[in-house]
């Protein structure tokens, strides 16, 4: 019951998503695109944690493969700010709930580049990520607690929420 609550909290505040896709109709599995907000807390800065936030376009392929791209941004508050752009393939290896939600890996590839007192250093970013995507009633909106770990950014965690176009 409390799960139902959250959802319905959750969806209130996709309220412009759910306005998208009131306007489109969408119903194919495969060959989809979708877009996704997430808010973090990752290892980035080094030495303090580090919040950050990003931006993802992805393609569903097939049922099972996913591609994509994230911007990201993160930031100490204290002097760092890390921006992050990455490629990323993802495989949902079990699906669970009627198929209604997946648990997944993802490999990312991509540049950081570590913004420290008018100082710039770039660095190959490369890490992998797992979590668990669940799906709004519509199957057109989702949320998506993740974990990740790699270079530079050596561990994180977040949450990410967005919808298929």
């Amino acid at each position: 019951m409390a799960y139902k609550i959250f959802f319905s909290r959750i969806e209130k505040l996709l309220a412009p998503f759910l306005l998208l896709a009131a306007l489109t109709e969408l119903h194919a599995e495969e060959n989809t695109l979708r877009f996704g907000l997430s808010l973090e807390g990752n290892l980035s800065a080094f030495d303090t944690l580090a919040l950050g936030r990003s931006f993802s376009i992805e393609f569903q392929w097939f049922k099972y493969i996913v591609n994509g791209i994230i911007i990201a941004g993160s930031d100490d508050f204290i002097g760092k700010t890390i921006i992050e752009a990455e490629v990323f393939g993802r495989w949902y290896f079990l699906s669970f709930g009627s198929a209604k939600h997946a648990l997944f890996v993802q490999g990312d590839l991509g540049i950081s580049l570590l913004l420290e007192n008018s100082n710039s250093e770039p660095r190959i970013l490369a890490g992998i990520t797992g979590g668990c995507r669940f799906y709004s009633y519509w199957r057109d909106y989702f949320i998506e607690p993740y974990l990740k770990a790699g270079y530079p950014f050596i561990t994180g965690f977040g949450v990410r929420v967005g919808c298929r176009l």
